[in-house]
């Protein structure tokens, strides 16, 4: 049996640097976009009640507030209702599973609310979840 020599033996290592520098860097990226994700939201006083707990998990692509004045707003600006069902009824053409979240203020007068929700449900829109504060505000 013939070995070869030490010095021909081929040494293979694994430098784990730029492993590691990966992995930092991922972690950044998805540290700042959760937090930038959270500063996008309208700033509410949720309802306290006992939600979903899948809910806070899943994001809607479509989110609607309404605000202590029950206006409507999407991505922090001020909607018209029919804009609102427009954009509700455009979302659930193009995905079926596409869920819808409003989000309203504890203080928003419920006319707003119920009229958001019959005009959801005359447009065919009838698979939506309203926001709420798991422990007493948001």
């Amino acid at each position: 049996m013939r070995f070869a020599p030490e010095t021909q033996r081929r040494r293979l290592s694994l430098s784990l640097t730029p492993i590691i520098d990966v992995v930092f860097q991922l972690i950044i990226f998805f540290l700042f976009t959760s937090q930038l994700s959270q500063s996008l939201r309208t700033p509410l006083e949720l309802p306290p009640e006992a939600g979903d707990e899948q809910a806070g998990v899943v994001k809607a692509p479509l989110v609607v507030d309404v605000d202590a004045s029950g206006r409507y707003l999407v991505e922090r600006e001020f909607v018209e209702l029919d804009r609102v069902v427009s954009l509700a009824v455009a979302l659930g053409e193009e995905d079926a599973a596409a869920n819808l979240l409003v989000r309203a203020d504890q203080r928003a007068p419920a006319s707003a609310v119920n009229a958001l929700a019959n005009r959801l449900a005359d447009a065919g829109v009838r698979a939506w979840k309203l926001g709420t504060a798991p422990s007493g505000g948001q």
